[in-house]
């Protein structure tokens, strides 16, 4: 019988993973195409020195903590198998889309416009990506390098949403950097 890890499903409301069965919370470690080469290797840990396996689900749950604020949802398919090379991520975009997409070493691919799916003809897939145009290049199937280039790809409210996050971020580091130096100010002022 092969052994499962269980990795608990995100809470959005909490904003954060909940433990698995052990007691454990799943950590980023990195976001992107997966990497064979370098699954099942021991990876350096940043806290302890302690080494760490690379695990699929990890690189998934990073990919859903990294961009689940630019999604309506986002979560691993519990139907499709997944291993040691490729996952399933389910993706509901801000604008209601739905698709499967699958994560390996190449990268990103649309493979369903409909949850825990595997088109068996491409060109399904292809008329998702493209908006129904009708293309030569519907025929190739198309790997996005990263989980951004999809949402790019598949979304048009996924830069809106990403550009606001950056905005608000920047003006809270513009206010901490005001807050800051009125604080020196007040210091000089007293001396």
């Amino acid at each position: 019988m092969e052994n499962r890890r269980h990795v608990a499903p995100v809470n959005w409301e909490k904003n954060h993973l909940e433990p698995d069965s052990l007691g454990r919370r799943a950590e980023a470690f990195h976001y992107g195409p997966l990497r064979p080469e370098k699954m099942g290797e021991p990876r350096e840990s940043t806290e302890s020195g302690d080494e760490q396996v690379f695990n699929c689900l990890d690189e998934a749950n990073a990919i859903i903590q990294d961009v689940k604020a630019h999604v309506a949802e986002i979560c691993v398919s519990s139907k499709l198998p997944s291993d040691a090379t490729q996952i399933y991520l389910n993706i509901r975009t801000i604008e209601s889309a739905t698709c499967c997409v699958q994560v390996t070493s190449r990268g990103f691919k649309i493979v369903s416009s409909q949850y825990d799916t595997i088109d068996e003809d491409p060109r399904v897939s292809a008329l998702l990506r493209n908006g129904g145009a009708n293309q030569q290049e519907d025929e190739e199937e198309e790997i996005f390098e990263t989980p951004y280039a999809l949402l790019d790809k598949i979304s048009p409210r996924y830069v809106e949403s990403f550009g606001n996050q950056l905005c608000q971020q920047l003006r809270q580091l513009q206010q901490m950097r005001t807050e800051f130096h009125e604080e020196d100010e007040e210091e000089e002022e007293e001396e």
